[in-house]
């Protein structure tokens, strides 16, 4: 696959980058078409990246995936290929995630 350097700078020499890593939870009641996440919520101007891991359940058993969409802004969670129903709580679920800004 080709690499896509037009997306941003492709090495940080500069220290220009922000991060914020933590923890996601998700919403009590989903709502399709996804939660807003815009560079605000991490006290950003802009959203370079946004990378989650899969998230579990507080058994380990269950997981759903959220998936950031930059044309969006939002944050969408799937269960395999298809996204959550409205509606679904997924308090229940937790992800890591690292942002990355400006």
């Amino acid at each position: 696959m080709p690499l896509d350097r037009r997306v941003g700078n492709y090495f940080d020499n500069s220290g220009s980058f922000l991060r914020r890593v933590a923890r996601w939870t998700g919403p009590t009641s989903y709502t399709t078409g996804g939660e807003t996440v815009n560079a605000q919520t991490f006290g950003l101007g802009t959203i370079i990246a946004a990378i989650f891991s899969e998230a579990v359940d507080a058994g380990g058993t269950g997981y759903r995936t959220p998936v950031w969409n930059p044309t969006t802004g939002k944050l969408l969670w799937f269960s395999g290929v298809a996204e959550v129903t409205a509606g679904t709580d997924l308090s229940g679920y937790s992800a890591q995630f690292e942002i990355i800004g400006q």
